[in-house]
């Protein structure tokens, strides 16, 4: 399931990051159940990466970093197209071995990308597709593809939400399972999350999924101080394995994140990873988005999701390969502070997404799990193809 047409439609007419299919704004919206949020979870929702909205949070100047903005201009397509590098560390989250028939993720022997740069996302739809998951999963790791977020604490294979056929599910282990980054999705997720932290600590755990926004009523909307109060369960807790990434906002630009780094009485040296979702078909306003949430946080930026399908689209796959990602990630490989991006979807998905229409599908494999022309592009910005990754 996605988000409606409609309510995508009337975010991008709103003009703002308030959302006309959110039900409140108070303490934590209802939710029919766990596995309605999970179903919903296709993201990135329209606006967020089209409007250039006010830091409100920059108000608070006593708590929060100073902006760098002055020392650190974004960057600009009129300059040059060269592809630079990243000065992240990129480490890889996954493990590359278990025994399963779903092969260990392939690193690059060359190319411009760090390690562990290039990952997806797999959306509740993902078992829709015959190949997933070996044969996406193989597809993925051939061109470079490392780690893959997905909108669940557990992995797959105990995730009934993501209705995957018995055979999918027995093939869910492994490498597969190692290379997933889970995210706390809500509250209701935060004491499984610290029994995670105590007996089975994953490398990277994400806390909340677009905690401003509901699809349709559906998931929970968290305001940013009960929130802070939540997360310091899980900051408090011993995690000397795990490092914490932000709340992923639909706007991360928008106040929700400094109202939250405000209430957590300095929790913020206990994240190590700030998240973005930028959903533009304008590869100049997705590098204004990034450049601005790093003058306000001056921290290690994660792209955890990324695509150019929103209604105003009109691009198709070859379209998106040649002249979308050949542009952008160069340029996003000169931020040395970007250290992951991860590409939504991971899999094949017939169903427009954001609104956007069905000829702009970002899908990375088809539905037998072959790569699409998209897959081969963004291995192609990294270096990365078949014949030059090795496992």
């Amino acid at each position: 399931m996605i988000l409606s047409l409609f309510c995508a439609s009337l975010l991008l007419a709103a003009g703002s990051n308030a959302s006309p299919c959110k039900l409140q704004s108070g303490n934590w919206t209802s939710s029919s159940t766990t596995g309605a949020k999970a179903a919903l979870n296709r993201d990135g929702h329209g606006s967020a990466a089209i409007n250039q909205l006010g830091i409100q949070a920059k108000s608070q100047e006593s708590a929060l970093p100073s902006s760098t903005s002055a020392s650190n201009p974004g960057p600009s397509l009129t300059a040059s197209g060269s592809s630079g590098s990243s000065g992240g560390s990129g480490s890889s989250t996954s493990g590359g071995s278990g025994t399963s028939d779903i092969s260990g993720s392939l690193t690059p022997a060359s190319g411009s990308c760090p390690q562990g740069f290039l990952n997806t996302v797999f959306n509740t739809n993902a078992g829709q597709s015959s190949g997933f998951p070996s044969a996406t999963w193989n597809a993925l790791t051939e061109y470079g593809i490392d780690s893959w977020i997905g909108f669940s604490l557990e992995t797959l294979d105990k995730q009934s939400d993501y209705d995957l056929s018995a055979t999918q599910n027995s093939q869910l282990s492994g490498a597969f399972n190692k290379a997933q980054i889970p995210i706390v999705m809500d509250h209701t997720y935060i004491q499984s999350a610290v029994a995670m932290l105590a007996s089975n600590p994953p490398p990277y755990l994400e806390l909340y999924n677009e905690p401003d926004f509901s699809f349709d009523g559906l998931t929970l909307t968290e305001d940013p101080a009960p929130s802070a109060s939540d997360l310091a369960t899980i900051l408090n807790a011993p995690h000397p394995n795990t490092k914490f990434i932000s709340p992923a906002l639909m706007d991360a630009n928008g106040p929700w994140l400094g109202q939250f780094f405000q209430a957590c009485n300095g929790c913020i040296e206990h994240i190590d990873v700030i998240a973005l979702h930028v959903y533009n078909p304008d590869p100049q306003g997705v590098l204004d988005q990034i450049t601005q949430l790093y003058a306000t946080w001056n921290k290690t930026i994660w792209i955890t999701e990324l695509s150019p399908a929103t209604s105003g689209c009109d691009m198709s796959p070859s379209t998106m390969a040649s002249t979308y990602i050949n542009v952008l990630i160069p340029e996003i490989l000169k931020l040395p502070y970007v250290e992951k991006i991860f590409w939504n979807s991971g899999e094949s998905d017939s169903t427009p997404i954001n609104g956007a229409p069905a000829s702009c599908s970002p899908s990375l494999t088809n539905p037998d799990g072959s790569s699409t022309a998209v897959l081969q592009a963004l291995g192609a910005a990294c270096g990365i193809s078949p014949s030059t990754a090795t496992s």
